[in-house]
């Protein structure tokens, strides 16, 4: 039986324009999230619609399930959300505007989003946060210039290009900072995040238990060696990595 390969170019595109990605604790909210984007022009035309089951127990954790959805992905653009955001305003020509804008400005973006820390501020106070968004602390809250690169950005919306993809680590767990550890990986890679102008509402204000300081202690040790002494800004505060231990000698 003769082979029979298929040859893929750079322009190659054989699938929607975005893939929407969620990680789905509960249907009603989810339910809630499909109504927004389809009144927002996302249709089964332009975009399909993937969800990570944890409505019964956690099947995913946060760094988990982007690697899971993404394999399965086939959009230009990959949209990675959770359960709990709505569309208010902005829509599926708004969004492709907004990343029209960005290739523009900065064609090396790897990440975008709807909020997130600035990138290495000069000082650290209130705010060093940029964020074009909606949540339980405000309408339309709006900081810093949007669009503009950050150093985190929050999990709730985060977006890449299929074809330019950034993969989380796999030596972290949880569901916590693996917005941030993206980032990260995506500065590695030699690209960048940002945060664009597309206003959404997400209706979680998010938890700090144990499991967010063990995540965040977890964080630290892996980035440490990384970025000694820096100072990474995220939506839930400030992470400082220590500065890196001396070699110890015999």
């Amino acid at each position: 039986m003769a082979l029979t390969p298929r040859f893929v170019t750079p322009d190659s595109r054989d699938g929607p324009d975005f893939s929407i990605c969620a990680l789905v604790r509960s249907q009603e909210k989810y339910d809630r999230l499909l109504a927004s984007f389809l009144r927002g022009g996302f249709t089964a035309e332009n975009s399909e619609f993937l969800a990570a089951d944890n409505r019964a127990f956690n099947r995913f954790d946060g760094y988990g399930w982007q690697k899971a959805l993404l394999a399965e992905a086939r959009g230009r653009f990959v949209v990675f959300c959770h359960d709990d955001i709505e569309l208010l305003d902005a829509g599926y020509t708004d969004l492709l505007a907004a990343l029209d804008d960005l290739d523009g400005r900065q064609p090396d973006w790897l990440l975008a989003g709807v909020a997130g820390g600035r990138y290495r501020p000069q000082k650290h106070h209130r705010r060093f946060l940029r964020m074009r968004i909606s949540d339980p602390w405000g309408e339309d809250r709006q900081m810093g210039e949007v669009p503009g690169r950050v150093e985190t950005l929050d999990e709730c919306f985060i977006l890449m290009r299929r074809t330019r993809p950034v993969i989380g680590s796999y030596d972290l767990r949880g569901f916590h900072f693996y917005g941030a550890d993206l980032c990260l990986q995506a500065e590695l890679l030699g690209g960048s995040a940002h945060v664009i102008d597309f206003h959404l509402r997400h209706h979680g204000g998010g938890t700090k238990d144990a499991t967010f300081e063990q995540a965040r202690e977890a964080f630290i040790a892996k980035y440490r060696a990384v970025f000694p002494g820096r100072s990474l800004h995220c939506t839930t505060g400030v992470v400082t990595f220590p500065e890196a231990e001396p070699p110890k000698t015999a």
